[in-house]
């Protein structure tokens, strides 16, 4: 499966969004079909391995998709939220790479969403 930077950046800002005390779980997203869940299912566990969101995975044996707990975001998720919250810097950021031909990375989409962050702004980068 490849990623969806779409999906990635909708997981993170849900659990940004989550009143304290809550938690965000694969049944959040039932409803939208079975294919849907192994994407969220999916994404999260990256998110969660990669560091980027607190939380834990269902570690039983199946191929259904993986139940997973998260409840908020770690430093690394944050930082990388406040980089593309902007729907502005996030479009700009996607084209930005795509009409360069560069993969996305999160540390592509960073770095770019930042310096185009600079540049709406007039900073120099």
């Amino acid at each position: 499966m490849k990623r969806d930077w779409d999906v990635i950046r909708l997981l993170l800002t849900k659990l940004e969004d989550l009143p304290p005390a809550s938690s965000l779980t694969l049944a959040d997203f039932k409803g939208q079909g079975t294919d849907y869940a192994y994407v969220i299912s999916y994404h999260m566990k990256m998110l969660i391995d990669g560091g980027y969101v607190e939380g834990q995975l269902s570690h039983e044996l199946s191929t259904a998709p993986k139940h997973f707990f998260a409840t908020g975001l770690k430093e690394k998720g944050h930082d990388f939220l406040d980089a593309i919250r902007s729907d502005t810097i996030w479009n700009k950021t996607k084209e930005t790479l795509a009409a360069k031909g560069i993969d996305m990375s999160f540390e592509s989409i960073k770095t770019v969403a930042v310096a185009a962050m600079s540049s709406m702004l007039g900073l120099s980068t």
